[in-house]
């Protein structure tokens, strides 16, 4: 008898101990550093670089660790949608479509789970060619190469009626030019070799994006210019029509109308923990003038602050609302 009561308290020692021990790991666990995937932009532009930079803040301040994912603006959302990401930038013009369900953009059922964290700058793009080359207007392209987007399904939707409202043919079996789907880099790359006749470039916040930065140190460059009878169109659009002042573009003439790809946000899921989102809007706030003095996509909300909380028509997570208002930033209700 004696040997069985002391087999039981033995078993209820080593029990109680290695429920100690597993106490003892979960707690370290929960203080381990979290992950978190976040959406960003296609290799070679803006949006990519801002993620690479700021999730090593994130990671510096609040232990966690970005699992960075490159894909283009609809891919992000779907993404997001399937549970994919935590975390992603997105033009406010495609989270405005998924949010309406837009279904011509590729978003069958509304995405109502999205919301805003802060906005950072507006991006419209352009078309760019050579000099050299001779071509100055988008109706010259009929017949070239044309870098027409990272990736085909995206671009059409954003570039593709551009191109018919100015007379040449993009859709269908037989188009007006040869188009090429590339991320930025390769684009600017095939630009510069000769491979392609012209390709659409990003202008982000202040700047140009890396790759059009680095193909101007190389070549000089000149802006396609559309024909100016199209832009009354697309007032109101999705991507409405934009101007990218001369003295923003060392190789623009003029002014340069264009086509506006939307206002970059950071944005969630309406279900992320409140005070995860507002850590991580406060990291971002806090290293503000850091991240611009290492990358200067950073330096339009400097210059412009009232672009962090603008209101686009889709809500702003609880976390990021509490943390702008104590910052003095909120002007929402």
């Amino acid at each position: 008898m004696k040997s069985r009561r002391w087999m039981a308290i033995a078993g209820i020692v080593s029990l109680a101990l290695i429920l100690g021990f597993m106490g003892t790991a979960i707690a370290q666990e929960k203080k381990a550093p979290k992950v978190i995937a976040i959406g960003s932009g296609p290799v070679g532009g803006g949006f990519n670089m801002i993620v690479m930079g700021l999730s090593k803040y994130w990671e510096k301040d609040l232990g966690i660790t970005g699992q960075v994912v490159p894909a283009t603006p609809k891919d992000s959302l779907l993404r997001f949608q399937a549970g994919r990401l935590d975390v992603f930038i997105s033009p406010s013009s495609w989270y405005n479509a998924a949010w309406k369900g837009e279904e011509k953009m590729g978003f069958k059922d509304p995405i109502k789970d999205v919301r805003i964290m802060f906005h950072i700058y507006s991006n419209p793009f352009y078309v760019i060619t050579l000099k050299k080359s001779g071509i100055k207007n988008i109706s010259d392209l009929k017949g070239k190469r044309v870098g027409s987007g990272p990736a085909q399904d995206t671009w059409e939707k954003i570039i593709g009626d551009k191109f018919e409202a100015n007379g040449l043919k993009f859709f269908g079996d037989n188009p007006d030019f040869k188009k090429t789907w590339a991320n930025y880099s390769d684009m600017a790359r095939m630009l510069g070799d000769g491979t392609l006749d012209a390709c659409v470039a990003m202008y982000e916040g202040l700047t140009p994006q890396p790759a059009t930065q680095q193909l101007m140190q190389e070549q000089e460059l000149r802006a396609v210019e559309w024909d100016p009878a199209i832009f009354k169109k697309f007032e109101g659009a999705y991507f409405p029509p934009a101007v990218i002042k001369k003295e923003l573009l060392p190789f623009l003439e003029k002014d340069h109308r264009c086509f506006e790809g939307g206002v970059a946000a950071f944005a969630c899921g309406a279900k992320v923990d409140e005070k995860l989102i507002y850590d991580l809007t406060k990291s971002m706030h806090k290293n503000l003038n850091q991240l611009a003095s290492e990358n200067p996509f950073w330096k339009y909300p400097i210059k412009y602050p009232e672009i962090i909380t603008a209101d686009y028509g889709v809500p702003y997570h609880p976390g990021a609302v509490k943390y702008w208002k104590e910052a003095g930033l909120w002007k929402g209700k």
